[in-house]
């Protein structure tokens, strides 16, 4: 499994879980600032899935 793929199991399992989305956001903000891609693309993807 990826790092891309763990990080979004991990943040959609969160969201189920009762998790505010915006709280995600913030998280995806400072990995970004990190330049943590791989997770900055696996918390988006777990975002927009659990917005559909």
């Amino acid at each position: 499994m990826t790092s891309t793929e763990e990080h979004f199991k991990t943040a959609l399992q969160k969201l189920q879980n009762g998790l505010p989305i915006n709280e995600l956001y913030q998280q995806l903000y400072r990995l970004e600032k990190e330049e943590n891609y791989d997770a900055c693309a696996g918390i988006l993807k777990a975002i927009k899935e659990f917005s559909k």
